[in-house]
């Protein structure tokens, strides 16, 4: 019977700043002519993308693939290109073998032959060694040619300077000159948040976005279209996010300062020529920090599902404005800059909080109901880590046999059969297999911990519910709005509002219940009532 074969190609992003990606056809080719000449059947091609993805990685679309695929019994044979290909992280590569290997997948690579013995998986291993070093030191060089070239007074943002500069080689050092048309946006931002308008009032961030949208005066994006991989703005021409406002106010660089690594305790400085003065940068720190310190005493107004609510058409997150002088009203954030978006109406904020929060006093009232849900829930949050726990599964095992392995050592040091040099050798092998194993292991720990939905955070829910079954009619009754947060917080409240048959209604989640529809007021010419749960 012809064996099915999957070809598998992957280049990494230093692989793509050298030959711009082609090697990706390449290697293909490659892996097709090989299994001609095996004889196998070719049922799929598999490629990552070619912007280039990090070996060294499990989050990769085309290699999960072709673990689902040979785990459904869809194919005989993997063929790669060379090892490195597969992984550059030793703990991946044997992870993925021996998950492949549990799934009766043989993998087979073009460049090299790894027979099944003790001399090949040696082979197999010296290489995979190998290229994880290879990794390191490619990281370790780039980084270091970075830093050399920054020392020496170059900026370094592959072709995407600030807002308000363009990249130029001046006297051979690439440095930043000031683009005089975004150079007065920048001024005129900073003017407005440091000094005000005409009215000689300092604006706010969303107001200095509403007023640059107003004019139309064109954005980043707007104004570098051809920059590769830069996004549309989805706003519109002209239309200013309260983001790009912010990250204006907050870039050293128009100050004259640009720094490498910032993310880093010692980032490296350069120094750029400046578009405004650093009294006035200094002057908007202080202004930003000011208003960051105060906003939460500021708020005039509590919205008990503020920053939990989105649009149930677009995704995005809902706003909150007023609409009359007593009520406050959730809309879409795409009505407010124009964007696509089907969804039409506003709700009103107090009918919408009311509505929920009585939805969550009736699960927590109700223990019956509530302990059904959290199991519920957490059968299916270990349904979510199933992959990462079969994964730590193999680790576990590639541990236990290394391990043995080693203690296999001291008997034939003991024996005399072999020479001192090859034991020592072999021993520090298996030291380096069992370093990379331990730290997948922890990797793997930490994210199945962060997942799972465990028995003491179910037992702690309980408890909890328990203990404010009592009060909960005093919170209703006190309007407590910090105590029904902190509730809300627990539980992970998140909602999707919508209006639908004539009908404003929400989808609310939790940790305790996926998905449930309430009716937060109908549209009809006669509205209910009262709210009412679907």
């Amino acid at each position: 019977m012809t064996k099915r074969a999957v070809t598998y190609a992957r280049v990494s992003s230093n692989d793509k700043a050298k030959t711009g990606g082609e090697n990706l056809s390449d290697q293909t080719r490659l892996c097709k002519e090989y299994a001609l000449r095996q004889g196998y059947t070719i049922v799929a091609e598999l490629a990552e993308d070619d912007r280039g993805a990090s070996g060294a990685t499990f989050d990769l679309p085309e290699l999960n693939r072709a673990i689902e695929m040979a785990r459904n019994g869809a194919y005989d044979v993997l063929i790669v290109r060379e090892l490195d290909r597969l992984s550059r992280d030793l703990a991946k590569q044997m992870v993925v073998e021996q998950t492949l290997t549990q799934a009766k997948v043989k993998i087979e690579y073009v460049l090299y032959d790894f027979p099944d013995t003790p001399e090949g998986r040696l082979n197999k291993n010296l290489r995979a060694m190998l290229a994880e070093y290879e990794r390191e030191k490619i990281t370790q060089r780039m980084t270091r040619g970075r830093q050399r070239t920054v020392r020496n007074g170059n900026v370094m943002t592959y072709n995407r300077p600030p807002f308000g500069y363009r990249e130029v080689i001046h006297r051979g050092i690439r440095t930043f000159e000031i683009v005089e048309e975004e150079a007065q946006t920048v001024k005129l931002i900073f003017q407005w948040y440091t000094f005000g308008d005409a009215t000689h009032k300092p604006m706010s961030i969303r107001g200095i976005a509403r007023r640059l949208s107003e004019l139309r005066i064109p954005t980043c994006m707007d104004r570098r279209p051809h920059i590769h991989g830069l996004k549309k703005n989805v706003r519109g021409y002209g239309q200013w996010g309260c983001s790009s406002v912010s990250a204006i106010l907050t870039n050293e660089t128009y100050a004259g300062v640009w720094r490498f690594g910032k993310g880093q305790d010692n980032p490296i400085e350069v120094e750029v020529p400046a578009i405004i003065n650093r009294k006035i940068w200094n002057k908007a720190q202080s202004i930003k920090r000011r208003n960051q310190s105060f906003s939460e005493r500021n708020t005039k107004y509590e919205y008990l599902f503020g920053k939990r609510l989105y649009c149930r058409v677009c995704g995005r997150k809902m706003h909150v404005k007023r609409r009359t002088a007593d009520h406050r009203y959730y809309f879409c954030a795409a009505q407010q800059f124009n964007l696509p978006c089907d969804a039409q109406g506003s709700f009103r904020v107090d009918k919408v909080d009311a509505v929920v929060w009585k939805w969550i006093v009736g699960i927590i009232t109700n223990e019956e109901c509530l302990i059904n849900n959290l199991y519920q829930y957490q059968i299916k949050q270990k349904e979510l880590t199933l992959p990462l726990q079969e994964r730590l599964d193999i680790v576990n095992n590639l541990i236990c046999e290394n391990e043995s392995q080693r203690e296999r050592l001291l008997d034939l040091y003991l024996s005399g059969d072999f020479a001192k040099e090859v034991l020592l050798e072999r021993r520090s092998r298996l030291e380096h297999t069992l370093s990379a194993l331990y730290e997948e292991r922890a990797r793997l720990t930490a994210q199945i911990e962060e997942k799972e939905f465990s028995e003491d955070r179910i037992q702690a829910i309980l408890e909890f519910s328990r203990s404010i079954c009592e009060e909960v009619q005093q919170i209703d009754k006190d309007n407590d709005f910090q105590a029904k947060r902190r509730i809300i917080a627990m539980l992970d409240v998140t909602g999707e509002l919508a209006i639908e048959e004539n009908e404003k209604v929400i989808y609310v989640h939790c940790v305790i219940d996926d998905e449930q529809r309430l009716v937060i007021e109908s549209t009809s010419p006669h509205p209910g009532d009262t709210p009412s749960s679907r």
